[in-house]
């Protein structure tokens, strides 16, 4: 690849991560921009990201103590509930925060050697089509995602302050609640205490979905890109020119096609690679998601039913819950199904009219593709959409549980 071509791949990645960018921005770092060149700018980006660190752990303890709390002193199941689904987003926010820290650099690294097989031909309109509709859907999923839950705590966050206004209007006396529910070692409800708390609040909920959402564009993105390699690989192989074994086969031909089933063979290799790194480095996160996504699914249905001021805004949660789980195992999905299709794309291809080193190399890539890529939870259960199905069922068996709990007390 020259150079003119990898710096357009890499434009093109770029631009499929600018959202991801965004957000990562916010918490201290990024994948796509050069690091600091100073130490300055280290020193600053190191201290913005352990600042945003820190407040979204004392946001979570905060929460967790709250919820003990009322699990020890009080048998209402109301109570309880009341924030269960927001300790569990920001539990899934911050193991995906310290796991994107943590693995900054092999991600940054992997975008880099993404461009060197990236495709940037103009002249393949059917490649041209895959790439333009895998990256346009992929805009959108980007852009839905990030609606929800940007929507969503706003209107979190907002909510206290439109109550507050709305029974002042009404002459009626009232105070600035608190937009979460969360304990704290002192009386949050003292002038000062009660505006840095709030604020506090605020900042932290911001973080918790930057958070989230620089994780799982990240992860969405990088999935799809890796599905879509493997969607050009397999017309790659089902293209592959048929070089017929006769007196008036050229020798030259027979080298070529060997040479490009090599190239699809390490291509293959690579996309192989790249999907075990994701899945390694997601391996944990997912783990969370599927354990604490039917939890979060249910307890926010059972509050939407229960607390009229909050619906709307639990309603804007659930479809971010919804949202969340349901792009983890579309993706996860279209690395299952593009990676064993490749076994397809060979069968398909002009492999009964090769010579016998281009069937046998056909063969290994066959045989390859017979253990298809795909995410696990922590290596305990592949992710498809059979587990978006089963979390679904199992978050409509928790709520049925809860509410029939709930109407006999």
């Amino acid at each position: 690849m020259t150079v003119i071509s990898r710096a357009t791949a890499k434009k093109e990645i770029h631009k499929t991560l600018s959202l991801c960018n965004f957000f990562t921005r916010q918490i201290g770092f990024s994948f796509i921009d050069n690091p600091p060149s100073t130490a300055f700018g280290r020193l600053r980006s190191y201290i913005w990201f352990t600042i945003s660190a820190t407040l979204l752990f004392l946001k979570l303890s905060a929460e967790i103590n709250y919820v003990t709390l009322k699990l020890i002193k009080s048998s209402s199941v109301v109570d309880f509930v009341a924030s269960l689904h927001i300790v569990g987003y920001d539990t899934m926010s911050f193991g995906k925060l310290l796991t994107i820290w943590y693995k900054r650099n092999e991600f940054r690294q992997l975008v880099k050697e993404l461009a060197d097989i990236w495709p940037i031909s103009d002249d393949d309109k059917e490649e041209i089509n895959i790439k333009r509709s895998r990256t346009s859907s992929l805009r959108i999923a980007q852009i839905y995602y990030a609606f929800w839950n940007v929507l969503g705590v706003w209107l979190y966050n907002l909510t206290p302050i439109i109550i507050f206004v709305y029974h002042k209007l009404q002459g009626e006396a009232a105070d600035l609640g608190f937009i979460w529910h969360m304990a704290y070692p002192f009386d949050k409800t003292k002038p000062i205490y009660h505006e840095i708390v709030f604020i506090f609040e605020a900042c932290g909920g911001v973080i918790s979905v930057c958070s989230m959402l620089g994780s799982d564009i990240l992860f969405m993105t990088m999935a799809n890109h890796i599905s879509l390699l493997l969607r050009l690989l397999q017309l790659r192989i089902r293209r592959l020119g048929s070089t017929t074994i006769s007196s008036t086969t050229n020798a030259q031909q027979v080298h070529d096609t060997y040479h490009k089933i090599i190239s699809a063979v390490k291509t293959h290799q690579r996309l192989i690679t790249y999907g075990n790194d994701l899945e390694s480095a997601f391996s944990l996160v997912n783990l969370i998601n599927v354990l604490l996504s039917s939890v979060d699914i249910c307890c926010v249905v059972f509050n939407i039913l229960l607390d009229p001021w909050l619906a709307m805004s639990n309603k804007f949660f659930l479809g971010a819950a919804l949202t969340q789980v349901g792009i983890l195992c579309w993706y996860a999905n279209e690395i299952y199904t593009s990676s064993s299709g490749i076994a397809d794309a060979v069968y398909e291809s002009s492999w009964y009219m090769e010579d016998i080193r281009c069937r046998r190399a056909l063969l290994i890539m066959m045989q390859r593709s017979q253990k298809p890529l795909y995410f696990t939870a922590l290596k305990f259960h592949s992710i498809t959409m059979s587990t978006y199905s089963s979390i679904l069922t199992s978050s409509y068996s928790y709520f049925t549980l809860l509410y029939t709990t709930y109407r006999r007390d």
